[in-house]
C-alpha cells in the first residue's frame, strides 16, 4: 500500500509518497508557498486558498505514475489559521493565517485587545491568530462574508477540494487550534461560543477518531487534515512514549505526549490524532529570530558597501561558524556571554513583550557573540517550557527528537539542545517530518493498521 502525505506550511508546501510496508519514502517534492496576499493593513497576514490548492495539484501532477499507486492521502497544515467557505464548499475569503494580528488590536471602548476581551468573555485563553479570535474580530467589524456558511482550516479546504465535498470536517487537532475548544468534550465549547456572542452554526463538525474526509474521484481515501505540530510529532519521534519533540522552523515548539488529559498553566494541551494529548510550549520566536539577525547582518553589509550578492545560505553558514567559535571560547564559560531574549515578536501570553540584549561588554560586542546569543536565546525560551512539564512526565523522557530546518540545518543549535536537555537528540530520517507524519496518519485512517500507534511502529525507519 502506498500513502501520500501533504503538508501545507506557511512558506512551503510538500508531498511525500511512502510505502506502508517498509516506511520507505519513495518520492519527495516541495514547492514554495507563494500564496501570500498583499494588504494595506500592517497587521493582516493572509494567503490565497485557491493558489494553495493549485500548488497542491501541481505537486500531485509532478508525482507522475507514482500517484496512481497511492491508496490514501494524509494532509497536515499550518494551525490556528482559518478561512470561510460557502454552502458549495468554495472559499469566500482569504486564509487568515496564524500570524494575523487583528486580535492584538485594541477593541474600541475597551481597555482590552480583541483577544483579551474574548478571553475574558469565554474564560478560554485566546491569542491573536487563533481562528476564532480572527472570526470574533470579523463578526464585530462586519467583515464576515455574507455567503459564509462555515469556517475551516486550510488543510480541511484542501481535503474538500481533493474530494469534492461541500461541508468541512475538522480534526480535533485543528479544531483546538481555533480556540474555544473543550478537550474533555472533544468538541468546541458551545457555552463559551455563546458567551462570546458568535453563532456556533458556522463551526465545522469535529471528526471522531481517525476520520476520513472523503474520497477522490479516482478512489483514494483522504484523511481529515491534522495539525502540523501533531503531524511532525508522528513523523519525527521514534516512540510516542518517552520522547520529547523540539521543532524549530519559522516558530518553535516543545511537545511531549501524554495519554491522560492534563491542564498545565503556561502549556497548551492539544488533542492528539487517534487519542491522547500533546503538552505544547509554543514560542513565537524560532527560526525567524535567527533570520532577523541574518537580515540585520545583510543590511550592515549593504550599508557599508558590502554589495548585494551575498547568498543567504553562505551568510547563515558564516554566522554558525562564528557562533561555534564563541561557544568554544574561554570567555563564553564565564561572564562574557551575551544574553539575548528572542521575544522579538512578543509572546502568545503578551503580544507587546519585546526582545532584549543584556551583558554587553567590550569583549563580546561582536557578530559571533550576537549569533551565539540569539541561538542560545531561542533554546532558552524553549527550555522554559520544558521545565513546566509535570515532574513525572519530565522524568519519563529519555530522549529528544529534533525537527524543522532550524535544527536539521544548524549543528550549533543541535549542540545547544543536547547541552541543555542532557538527553540524546534524535534527528528523524524523514526530512519532511510533517508530510511523513501525515502519510502515517493516513495509513491508520484508511485501515491499513488498527491505530496510529501500530502505523508508527510499522512505518518508522530510524
Amino acid at each position: 500500500m502506498k500513502l501520500a502525505g501533504i503538508d501545507i506550511g506557511t512558506t512551503s508546501i510538500g508531498i511525500v509518497i511512502v510505502s506502508s510496508e517498509s516506511g520507505k519514502t519513495e518520492l519527495v517534492a516541495i514547492k514554495a508557498n507563494d500564496a501570500q496576499l498583499p494588504s494595506e493593513r500592517s497587521w493582516e497576514r493572509a494567503q490565497n486558498p485557491e493558489r494553495i490548492v493549485e500548488i497542491v495539484r501541481e505537486l500531485i501532477s509532478g508525482c507522475g505514475p507514482a500517484w496512481s499507486d497511492v491508496s490514501a492521502i494524509g494532509v497536515s497544515c499550518q494551525m490556528h489559521g482559518m478561512l470561510y467557505v460557502d454552502r458549495s464548499g468554495r472559499s469566500v475569503s482569504p486564509l487568515f493565517t496564524w500570524q494575523d494580528g487583528r486580535g492584538d488590536l485594541m477593541k474600541p471602548d475597551s481597555a482590552d485587545t480583541y483577544a483579551d476581551h474574548l478571553s475574558k468573555l469565554t474564560r478560554h485563553p485566546m491569542s491573536s491568530g487563533f481562528g476564532l479570535t480572527t472570526h470574533y474580530y470579523n463578526v464585530l467589524n462586519d467583515e464576515v462574508p455574507a455567503d459564509a456558511a462555515a469556517l475551516c482550516s486550510i488543510g480541511d479546504y484542501v481535503a474538500m477540494q481533493l474530494t469534492g465535498t461541500a461541508i468541512p470536517l475538522i480534526d480535533a487537532s485543528n479544531a483546538a487550534s481555533f480556540g474555544l475548544f473543550s478537550n474533555k468534550l472533544a468538541d468546541f465549547d458551545a457555552d463559551a461560543v455563546a458567551r462570546s456572542g458568535m453563532n456556533a452554526a458556522i463551526l465545522p463538525p469535529v471528526c471522531a477518531g481517525t476520520g476520513i474526509a472523503g474520497i477522490t474521484p479516482d478512489g483514494k481515501q483522504v484523511a481529515c487534515a491534522i495539525g502540523d505540530n501533531q503531524a511532525s510529532f508522528i513523523g519525527s519521534v521514534p516512540d510516542l512514549i518517552g520522547t520529547m519533540l523540539l521543532n524549530i522552523g519559522t516558530g518553535s515548539q516543545m511537545s511531549a505526549y501524554t495519554e491522560e488529559l492534563e491542564e498545565i498553566p503556561g502549556l497548551e494541551t492539544r488533542p492528539f490524532p487517534g487519542g491522547g494529548f500533546l503538552l505544547v510550549g509554543a514560542p513565537l520566536s524560532g527560526g525567524k529570530s535567527y533570520a532577523l539577525l541574518e537580515q540585520f547582518f545583510k543590511s550592515v553589509c549593504l550599508a557599508f558597501g558590502g554589495g548585494t550578492e551575498a547568498k543567504d545560505q553562505h551568510l547563515y553558514e558564516r554566522m554558525n561558524a562564528l557562533a561555534e567559535e564563541v561557544l568554544n571560547s574561554p570567555l563564553n564559560a564565564g561572564l562574557g556571554q551575551l544574553r539575548v531574549g528572542t521575544q522579538f515578536y512578543g509572546t502568545r501570553q503578551d503580544p507587546f513583550e519585546r526582545g532584549h540584549i543584556a551583558g554587553l561588554s567590550a569583549d563580546n560586542f561582536t557578530p559571533g557573540y550576537l549569533a551565539a546569543g540569539v541561538l542560545t536565546g531561542i533554546v532558552d525560551e524553549l527550555m522554559g517550557f520544558v521545565h513546566l512539564l509535570p515532574e513525572n512526565l519530565r522524568a519519563s523522557l529519555n530522549k529528544a527528537a529534533g525537527a524543522g530546518n532550524g535544527i536539521r540545518r544548524n549543528a550549533v543549535m543541535q549542540r545547544l539542545l543536547r547541552e541543555r536537555l542532557k538527553l540524546p537528540l534524535h534527528l528523524a530520517e524523514a526530512k519532511e517530518e510533517a508530510c511523513f507524519g501525515a502519510a502515517i496518519y493516513a495509513a491508520a485512517a484508511a485501515g491499513a493498521f488498527p491505530d496510529i500507534h501500530a502505523a508508527m511502529a510499522a512505518m518508522k525507519r530510524g
